[in-house]
């Protein structure tokens, strides 16, 4: 479907999410399996079953409504249930999203900041909704800079250097919320591609399947060091925010 409105199924937000990204990002098509679970408990069951520990799994499942891996998204059915389609295609795209970064990556999370990977993921989102027509990307834009300024939510926010690994993110979830932090990682991924563009961020992607040096993969694939890239963020998001 090339309009979001007429979407109505989970086949049709697949097809239609596939090929967004592949002929409009130039991104792979998804391979990728979607698991359903009724509920809370039965997705925090399936976390364990993947190898979380009990008590990160418990938290996530509280925290978030899928989780992805390698060729497969396991997702909270009843966190979407009464939840309108342009939600739901957001988070399939999001997730489906994770699955290819975890092609790049050899077929492993491996160790890329995860600031970054939530980033490109949700600016994959963004792309699908707009191709959609759920929204434009000035709206979109506009909308995340309001909620960072409101209550000063920008100011409490960590450095990216604090959003390194899974766990970190899933706390800081529950702490800012999902609206605040995705926004925020997804204005510093735009910040990369800008700089640096979609192919050499893809590289960057790819660069873990043959190392888990992430300091050394960001250089390498963007030419400077992860704390010059946060100075630059924090000067670009305050300008944003002025």
């Amino acid at each position: 479907m090339r309009r979001g409105e007429w979407i109505a199924s989970d086949e049709e937000a697949l097809a239609s999410i596939a090929a967004i990204m592949s002929g409009d990002l130039g991104l792979p098509e998804p391979q990728a399996s979607l698991v359903f679970h009724r509920d809370r408990d039965a997705f925090r069951v399936a976390l364990e079953a993947d190898g979380y520990d009990p008590a990160f799994a418990r938290q996530t499942a509280q925290t978030l409504a899928a989780v992805s891996g390698f060729r497969r998204v396991l997702i909270n059915d009843a966190a979407l249930q009464e939840q309108p389609w342009p939600f739901r295609i957001a988070l399939l795209a999001h997730e489906l999203t994770h699955t290819i970064q975890y092609e790049w990556g050899g077929g492993v999370r491996g160790t890329s900041e995860q600031w970054l990977r939530e980033g490109f993921a949700d600016w994959v989102e963004m792309e699908t909704l707009v191709a959609l027509g759920f929204t434009t990307r000035q709206r979109a834009r506009a909308t995340v800079v309001r909620r960072l300024r409101e209550g000063g939510v920008a100011r409490t926010l960590p450095p990216l250097a604090q959003m390194v690994t899974f766990p970190d993110w899933v706390t800081l979830t529950q702490r800012f919320g999902e609206e605040a932090i995705y926004g925020y990682a997804m204005i510093a991924a735009q910040l990369v591609m800008e700089r640096h563009g979609l192919g050499r961020t893809v590289a960057y992607f790819e660069l873990f399947a043959g190392s888990s040096d992430r300091v050394a993969n960001f250089r390498r694939a963007f030419g400077e060091e992860l704390p010059e890239f946060e100075a630059a963020f924090r000067v670009h998001l305050a300008e944003l925010l002025r």
